[in-house]
C-alpha cells in the first residue's frame, strides 16, 4: 500500500473519530434511546446522515466517479439475519457500536477499550479463526449467488426512484420525530452531526477510490479484524485498516481540545460485560459482512439489500437487549 493512501485513510480516519466525539455519534444510543427513553434526537443525525450518504454516493456512481459495487454484498439471508440480530445484542453489551466503540477509545474509556479488543477478536475468530467454519457454513444461504441485489434491483425500479424514496421518506421523519436536545457546550448540534457523518461517508468512496485504486468507503468490522492479524502476526494492512487506526487519534484531538480525555475504568464486571459485548459484536457483525456503519451508512448508501436485511436485524437485536437489561427489571434486581 502506497504512503498516500495510508496517509488518506488516517487522515479520513482521524476527521471522522473527531466528528464522532464532537458530535457523540453512537447508532447503539441512537436505536436504544427510541425506545428507553422515547428520544429521536441521534436517530435524526443517523437518518441525516443516511440521506446525504445516499444521495452523494450514487451521484459519484451515476456519473463515473467511483463505483459503490464494493458496498454490495451476496444475499446471505441466515447471515445477515443472524449476524446482525447478533451484532445488536453485542453492541448494547458493550456500551457501544463499532463506532460508538472505537471513538470512545480515543477518550480513555477502559471498557471501550475492552470492547475493542473483544471486538476484534470476535471479528478475526469469525472471519478465518475457530469460528471460519461457521460463518463459511451460514453464509452459504445465498439467494441468487454470485449476485449483488440491490434494493431497486428488488422491485425493478430506477436507483433514483429508490433515492427520492429514501430523501422524502427521511426528512418527513426528522421533521416529525420527538426530539429533547440540550447539548453540551462544546457538542455538534444533531444537524451538524448527521451532516458531517453524511459527508463523510461519501467521501469515503472518493479517497478510497482516489488513492488506494478501488472505493472501499467506511466500515469497521473487517478492518478490525485486520487490524488485530496485522499487530499480531505482522501482517500489512490496507486503506480501511489505515482509516481504522485514524478514528480513534481524531476522537483523542476532540476529546483533548474539550478536556472531555480522561482515563476511566468501570467496576470489574462491567469491563467483562463490555469485552463479552464486543466478542458477539465482532463475530456478529463479521457474520453479517458489517456493523452498524458499513451496513447502515456505506451499504445502504449503496441501495444494498444485504445491508437493508442485515440493519433491521442490528435494531432487532438492540432493542432485544436494551428491554432484557433495562426494561424488563429496570430495579437491575
Amino acid at each position: 500500500m502506497s504512503t498516500s493512501a495510508i496517509l488518506s485513510g488516517v487522515v479520513l480516519g482521524a476527521v471522522f473519530g473527531f466528528v464522532l466525539q464532537r458530535g457523540r455519534f453512537c447508532l447503539n444510543a441512537a436505536f436504544r434511546d427510541v425506545i428507553y427513553i422515547g428520544n429521536f434526537t441521534l436517530l435524526r443525525a443517523y437518518v441525516l446522515a443516511l440521506v446525504i450518504a445516499v444521495i452523494g454516493s450514487n451521484l459519484l456512481e451515476q456519473f463515473g466517479i467511483v463505483s459503490l459495487d464494493q458496498g454490495r454484498q451476496e444475499f446471505a439471508w441466515l447471515a445477515n439475519v443472524l449476524g446482525g440480530y447478533l451484532f445488536g445484542v453485542g453492541m448494547v453489551l458493550a456500551g457501544g457500536c463499532a463506532s460508538g466503540t472505537w471513538y470512545r477509545v480515543g477518550e480513555g474509556l477502559v471498557g471501550s477499550w475492552m470492547a475493542a479488543l473483544g471486538f476484534m477478536i470476535g471479528a478475526a475468530a469469525m472471519k478465518n479463526g475457530a469460528l471460519a467454519s461457521y460463518n463459511e457454513h451460514l453464509r452459504g444461504f445465498v439467494i441468487a449467488p454470485g449476485m449483488t441485489p440491490t434494493i431497486n434491483g428488488l422491485i425493478g425500479a430506477n436507483r433514483w426512484v429508490i433515492v427520492l424514496i429514501i430523501t422524502a421518506a427521511g426528512l418527513a421523519f426528522i421533521r416529525s420525530a420527538r426530539t429533547s436536545y440540550a447539548p453540551g457546550r462544546a457538542e455538534y448540534h444533531w444537524r451538524t452531526t448527521g451532516i458531517l457523518v453524511g459527508l463523510l461517508i461519501v467521501s469515503g468512496w472518493y479517497v478510497s477510490t482516489l488513492t488506494a485504486g478501488a472505493a472501499a468507503g467506511i466500515s469497521f468490522t473487517a478492518p478490525s479484524a485486520a487490524l488485530i492479524v496485522s499487530v499480531t502476526a505482522g501482517r500489512g494492512g490496507d486503506w480501511s485498516v489505515a482509516l481504522l487506526a485514524g478514528v480513534p487519534l481524531g476522537a483523542f484531538l476532540s476529546a483533548r481540545r474539550t478536556h472531555e480525555f480522561s482515563w476511566r475504568a468501570p467496576r470489574a464486571n462491567v469491563m467483562v460485560q463490555q469485552l463479552s459485548g464486543g466478542l458477539i459484536m465482532g463475530a456478529g457483525g463479521m457474520l453479517a459482512g458489517g456493523c452498524s456503519i458499513g451496513h447502515g451508512l456505506t451499504g445502504l448508501s449503496a441501495l444494498s439489500l444485504a445491508s437493508l436485511v442485515s440493519m433491521a436485524f442490528i435494531i432487532l437485536g438492540c432493542w432485544s437487549m436494551v428491554y432484557l437489561l433495562f426494561m424488563r427489571n429496570p430495579s437491575g434486581n
